[in-house]
């Protein structure tokens, strides 16, 4: 049952994708101010707010010069290293600050979404961008010292920052469609904020060069307002009576009991809630294979999502030699890139698809493109060799869009707001303390070896890799065994039906076919008008 429309929700993900676009600017402009301050200190503990007392001209002047003489002589890379150095360690102090509260915020509004609502815990992240927007703001305007980075970084992963969000809005996406058209709706929308993305971060390139930074946080700061209110109006929480729907209500699971059971205390009921999440996942409460096939696919994800925190530091590799891009050349290649994958991820999508490919395969060969993406990006020396990586990076990210796709096969309705916490819950751990940690290792390793945090990405994704093989194998044997034998499924059927077994079938696009028997597996349907993806 649609309780939300389709369109206020594309309307969320679009001005979302915009702020987040802003806001990953804030690196450029912590690095331009560190270029400034290396020609008048060699102190490296040198306060980077003391730079930000001069005009955006100069900021964009010393840029500039600096991106021409490392194009010109190597030897002038000095600067840039440094400047890499001190930015990097200053993101690892502000990932650092935001890590504990985010995690904190992730499990408690994770655990409470059914009794906050989601539209509650929806707009609580945006709240936080807002502080954050207002106090950067007031960095900018009164030259205020570093450590309101970190109490800005802190309030917002008090609101539970983008984590929490993206969690919100998982379930809201869950909630309005079927299992027939879910896979498609996630790709879609990851398709359309890509799209948004891009299509703002090739303007902010050219809008900084103009302008500079402050008239960009103060539209995300109206944004971020917008947002808020498209939430109040179009957003409604479902009522008591469809939740229930959805949950059995005869049902001897004893975890089922401990989840209804849990009004009591408030702590007793959070501790109850922990357990119940990790028998989702036990052998003891579940079959073999279902516990099998969950966590092969979690941590197939966990090791992906170390794979992605590596690249905190691309940025960096940029503006470092032998490329030494400017904000302008950055943000035509961000945009290239989102571009690219908005468009050719749904394509590959669709062709494997067409050639009977699964979720969980799409999910295996995917992990191949990002081996192959993150090597030639190392390898790399040229701008060009940039630019033609873009050819293979667009199909390596499917497994952030698919993973709760395929783990909702295996679940009942009442357990997939508890794993979907638990998913957001080890997003936000390996994203906030992965990227703090990749920046310190960068900071330490960039004058030795630029490109090893890119090697460290192929082997994280080889792991996932492997993993999803294994994932694939086992769901495919499964199926295998579950289907009946032709002589018993013959005597069932009119005689003017043929048998089609569920392997053979190519599904024109992707799907979660939902098989009430947790003993089965999830296949490829065969196509009818109900798969068809509805174009917003």
């Amino acid at each position: 049952m649609t309780i939300i429309s389709i369109y206020a929700i594309a309307t969320i993900i679009c001005l979302q994708s915009i702020c987040r676009s802003v806001i990953l600017t804030v690196g450029q402009y912590i690095y331009g101010t560190y270029l400034q301050a290396y020609p008048n200190s060699s102190n490296t503990t040198q306060n980077v707010t003391l730079t930000a007392t001069r005009s955006l001209h100069l900021w964009q002047t010393t840029l500039t010069n600096v991106s021409q003489q490392c194009n010109a002589n190597s030897s002038s890379s000095y600067a840039e290293v440094w400047a890499q150095e001190q930015s990097a360690d200053l993101f690892f102090r502000i990932d650092l600050w935001n890590s504990c509260p985010v995690v904190l915020m992730t499990f408690v509004l994770g655990l409470y979404i059914p009794k906050l609502g989601r539209r509650f815990v929806l707009i609580l992240p945006m709240l936080g961008t807002a502080c954050q927007l207002t106090i950067w703001l007031g960095i900018i305007y009164f030259h205020l010292a570093d450590y309101w980075w970190y109490i800005a970084s802190f309030i917002d992963g008090l609101s539970g920052s983008i984590y929490v969000f993206t969690l919100a809005l998982n379930l809201i996406v869950t909630d309005n469609t079927t299992e027939a058209n879910r896979s498609s709706y996630f790709v879609l929308f990851e398709a359309l904020a890509t799209t948004v993305y891009a299509i703002v971060t090739f303007g902010i390139g050219y809008y900084i060069n103009w302008r500079g930074f402050t008239d960009l946080y103060w539209i995300s700061l109206g944004l971020e307002i917008i947002s808020i209110g498209v939430v109040i109006l179009f957003f409604k929480n479902p009522t008591p009576s469809i939740i229930d729907e959805r949950t059995p209500l005869l049902n001897n699971n004893p975890d089922v009991q401990v989840q209804n059971a849990s009004s009591s205390s408030s702590l007793k009921a959070s501790c109850q809630k922990c357990v119940f999440i990790f028998r989702i996942f036990s052998f003891k409460n579940n079959s073999r294979q279902k516990s099998i096939n969950l966590l092969l696919t979690f941590f197939a994800y966990i090791f992906y999502l170390l794979a992605c925190s590596t690249y905190a530091t691309f940025l960096w590799y940029l503006l470092d030699t032998p490329f030494c891009w400017s904000s302008k050349s950055v943000g035509t290649y961000t945009a290239l890139s989102s571009i690219s994958s908005a468009i050719f991820s749904v394509l590959g999508m669709k062709l494997l698809s067409r050639f009977g490919a699964n979720d969980i395969l799409i999910c295996t060969l995917s992990h191949l493109f990002f081996m192959v993406s993150s090597l030639w990006i190392a390898f790399s020396k040229y701008s060009w060799q940039l630019y033609a990586g873009l050819l293979v990076s667009p199909y390596a990210d499917y497994q952030n869009s698919l993973t709760l796709p395929i783990m909702s096969t295996w679940l009942v309705p009442h357990e997939r707001n508890h794993v979907f916490t638990l998913v957001a819950e080890v997003n936000t751990i390996v994203a906030t303390f992965g990227d703090s940690i990749f920046n310190w290792v960068y900071a330490r390793t960039v004058a030795k070896s630029r490109n090893l945090t890119l090697f460290m990405a192929a082997g994280f994704s080889l792991v996932s890799f492997l993993l999803n093989t294994c994932l694939f194998l086992s769901a495919r044997q499964e199926s295998k065994e579950s289907l009946p034998k032709p002589s018993e499924a013959e005597t069932c059927l009119p005689p003017n039906i043929a048998v089609i077994h569920s392997v053979a079938v190519v599904q024109p696009c992707p799907s979660i076919t939902h098989i009430p028997d947790e003993s089965q597996s999830r296949s490829n349907s065969k196509e009818d008008s109900s798969n068809d993806v509805i174009v917003l």
